[in-house]
């Protein structure tokens, strides 16, 4: 198995298993992210959609672009998109919302470094999967 493929299907099983935690435990995995539970069945439900089942999906669709050498090159991109989106997203929340607290900063760092990371798993692949 390639590095790139590896590297996806890394990321893959990250999301998937997340997005499971966060579809059959949501209250568990919100305090240990969040330090707080949604305070209504819909807000648990929400979480389940939009953690669970988006994070599900997300894992499934990088594993899918694992499985042509065609399109291993976009799951890397995939990568560094999601990765810098969701560092993006979280920064602004830090700003604006002024509270950091330790897992907040950390899913911050781990998303960078996954992002630089994913960065160079793509510029050393070069045009060879083009």
């Amino acid at each position: 198995m390639s590095l790139e493929a590896a590297f996806v299907r890394l990321n893959a099983a990250i999301f998937a298993v997340y997005g499971i935690a966060f579809i059959a435990l949501p209250e568990t995995l919100s305090r240990m992210v969040t330090g707080e539970i949604p305070a209504s069945a819909t807000g648990l439900t929400d979480m389940r959609a939009t953690y669970g089942g988006m994070s599900l999906g997300i894992g499934i669709v990088l594993l899918i672009l694992t499985l042509k050498t065609e399109t291993l090159r976009l799951g890397v991109l995939g990568v560094v998109i999601l990765m810098l989106c969701m560092a993006g997203g979280r920064s602004v929340g830090l700003v604006i919302d002024g509270v950091a607290s330790q897992t907040m900063v950390t899913y911050l760092m781990l998303e960078l470094a996954m992002a630089a990371l994913a960065f160079w798993v793509l510029v050393r692949s070069g045009g060879s999967n083009r």
